[in-house]
């Protein structure tokens, strides 16, 4: 065999491989919400309505745009279709939080909702310090941990309870980005539904499933039973690790067929950078094969392979390259029309733009060993 058929055997195999990693990945996120719905049915109804205890973490360093956010998600929680619920909102940092406690007293007068603070730092993680306070005060046994941007649909609850049958100890959601206002809007919408809900999706379709930190549904025992919040709060991605316990315990952890959504609005290019390098190293450390697949047959590569393969059959490296963009864009955009999810004008350039520096933030995802958390430096390594 010459060099040139074996460079063309394999560029074409990996060309193969990235295609069906995103073709697979996409059938499987698509068929997730049939998945749960029909494991939903087999489980039948819940008996009753217990009471449930939302926990709101929310950090002491306020902006005017946090304050926006978490006004319209506490809005979401306070239209819930539950007959019997609190709210607890708690800020991360007691000696910083004065203030904003006091505004959050004088906004909610409402019975259902609660504001506290966490009064000491018991991790790296300041989020974990809130939640494990506010869960200390929480009087139900049915916990709704929910964060301060995201919106929830009226029966939210129901949803999430519904697939805690079994052996089920914990149920999250995906979370899906709307309203997206300027370009980088836009790139984040691409990463956040184009990319991670697709993986979050399809690893819960194929029983992989992981927990979303931006809403998680648990008994308080089966949390306990889990080692409970603390030990979660060691770095950043306390929901990875949060999953991983309860599996290490018997317990399984499944999502719900319906997303929470996260309003997206103007978005500042460096921000999205970090949150995706942060994201990407938490996969770095928990989902290790993922992230290598991610690198491994992600679209620079598949396009690379394309030109290579092409230029061996004497179309072009031109024309493979291009062929390649064309139905990886093709695919990208028929499975966010298909999911029902935001398709702007902005969405195929925003496409290109996340594709162009994926590999740039992959490589430095992969090197990352602390970064910023909640106002927090806490490690990204692996144990």
């Amino acid at each position: 065999m010459s060099a040139s058929q074996t460079l063309l055997i394999a560029s074409g195999l990996l060309w193969g491989a990235s295609l069906l990693w995103l073709l697979g990945s996409m059938t499987c996120a698509l068929l997730q919400p049939w998945k749960r719905g029909k494991s939903r049915l087999l489980a039948g109804s819940s008996p009753g309505t217990p009471p449930v205890s939302i926990i709101v973490p929310t950090s002491a360093a306020d902006t005017p745009r946090a304050e926006r956010d978490r006004a319209e998600a506490v809005g979401s929680l306070l239209a819930l279709n539950h007959p019997d619920y609190e709210i607890i909102l708690c800020v991360d940092r007691a000696e910083q939080g004065r203030d904003l406690v006091a505004r959050l007293l004088q906004s909610y007068r409402d019975r259902r909702v609660h504001v506290m603070t966490a009064r000491h730092q018991s991790s790296s993680n300041a989020k974990i310090d809130a939640m494990e306070a506010a869960a200390a005060e929480a009087r139900h046994e049915l916990l709704l941990f929910s964060d301060d941007d995201v919106l929830v649909d009226h029966d939210h609850v129901s949803h999430l309870r519904q697939q805690l049958h079994d052996n089920v100890g914990l149920v999250s959601a995906a979370a899906i980005g709307i309203r997206p206002t300027n370009i980088w809007g836009y790139l984040e919408l691409a990463f956040m539904n184009g990319q991670f809900a697709r993986l979050h999706l399809a690893g819960d379709f194929l029983g992989f499933s992981g927990a979303l930190g931006k809403t998680i549904l648990v008994e308080r025992s089966a949390l306990q039973g889990a080692g409970g919040l603390l030990p979660t709060g060691t770095d950043c991605c306390e929901d990875a690790a949060l999953t991983r316990n309860f599996k290490a315990a018997g317990m399984r952890v499944v999502l719900s067929r319906v997303a929470v959504r996260q309003p997206i609005l103007d978005q500042r290019f460096g921000d999205v950078w970090r949150r995706h390098v942060r994201w990407l190293g938490c996969r770095r450390k928990y989902l290790t094969t993922v992230f290598i697949c991610e690198g491994l047959f992600s679209t620079p590569v598949a396009v690379a392979a394309a030109a290579v393969a092409s230029s061996q059959l004497s179309w072009g490296p031109v024309s493979g390259a291009a062929g390649c963009l064309l139905v990886w864009c093709a695919a990208d955009a028929l499975f966010t029309l298909l999911s029902g999810w935001h398709f702007g004008l902005r969405t195929p350039a925003a496409w290109l733009v996340r594709e162009a520096i994926f590999l740039p933030m992959w490589m430095q995802a992969l090197v990352t060993r602390t970064v910023t958390w909640h106002g927090r430096r806490v490690p990204l390594t692996i144990n």
